[in-house]
């Protein structure tokens, strides 16, 4: 499966899944607290996200890990655990998509600085994403997403352990990008889209992507692609945002409805994207629509 996911990637157009922090919290996941967790504490309620994902038309599964590394989950008393949660994680979304899909591990950003900005060392930040990485793979996981990135330096460190603990495993770099006042994209420290599609190639990334990112809607992820596409040809994961976070009535919800992000999926088609998935806000719903306008866009090509 491993090696077939990245034949797959560049050959046809990938569903992936929506958000999992948002539908944790619609499930009970109390604000401020360990969603990873969960994987060991309430997997039923994992899994159950994920299989309504499945059915809704996606074709992989990113794990629930986006906060799993040690470091970050030293902040709830949990870094023992760290290796078992991410096991698991990984063993849920293969338990709810099977053999016919595939497994994301992810990994997102530890919650800090390296140094001299913060107190965390590379070899630090290595020797703990290798722990996450190592309970991913062990768990089944078919590639290595290191997603929500903003600083470069953070996205090798994890890279070069991801590269050590399995040379050959499909590993996709995914930065987050916010609109800035020129009308451009940079990440909060500053990195362009250029910066980082030279520095992901470099890392060994195999699939490059965007996502989540500060004051940008669904079309604008269409111009993030395009950049990319051209300066690459690699092929490219997109998960856009449901536009912005508002609080309603002590509820967190997004502007952009499904609809509205499903029209604009044969855009980021054309512009390049080889996988399209969301991330903060969207759902299921979005993901069925997804999937039928995927479906469309190659019943076209293949006529």
């Amino acid at each position: 499966m491993r090696d077939a996911f990245l034949s797959v990637a560049g050959k046809r157009i990938l569903v992936g899944d929506g958000a999992m922090g948002t539908q944790l919290i619609e499930a009970g996941l109390a604000v401020g607290s360990s969603g990873d967790e969960w994987n060991l504490t309430h997997p039923d309620r994992v899994a159950a996200i994920q299989q309504a994902y499945v059915d809704a038309g996606a074709e992989l599964l990113v794990t629930n890990s986006f906060g799993a590394s040690p470091l970050a989950l030293a902040r709830h008393g949990l870094a023992e655990k760290a290796y078992a949660i991410n096991l698991a994680a990984a063993r849920i979304a293969r338990d709810c998509i099977g053999q016919n899909g595939y497994v994301l591990g992810d990994i997102g950003p530890f919650g800090g600085f390296l140094e001299p900005l913060g107190n965390t060392t590379p070899k630090a930040l290595e020797d703990a994403a290798a722990i996450q990485a190592a309970g991913l793979i062990d768990g089944g996981a078919d590639a290595i997403i290191v997603e929500t990135m903003t600083a470069l330096e953070e996205l090798g460190a994890v890279c070069r352990a991801v590269r050590g603990l399995r040379p050959s495993i499909p590993l996709i770099g995914s930065i987050a990008f916010d609109r800035v006042a020129d009308g451009g994209f940079r990440t909060m420290t500053g990195v362009s889209v250029e910066d980082a599609v030279t520095f992901m190639t470099a890392a060994g990334a195999d699939i490059l992507g965007c996502n989540c990112g500060t004051g940008i809607h669904v079309g604008d992820y269409v111009q993030l692609v395009a950049q990319f596409r051209a300066l690459t040809d690699m092929p490219i994961m997109v998960q856009p945002n449901a536009g912005q976070p508002r609080l309603d009535r002590g509820r967190i919800s997004y502007d952009e409805s499904a609809d509205a992000m499903a029209a604009a999926v044969p855009a980021l088609v054309d512009a390049g994207a080889s996988i399209v998935g969301g991330c903060c806000g969207t759902t299921p719903e979005h993901i069925a629509l997804f999937r039928k306008q995927v479906e469309r866009i190659t019943a076209v090509r293949l006529s």
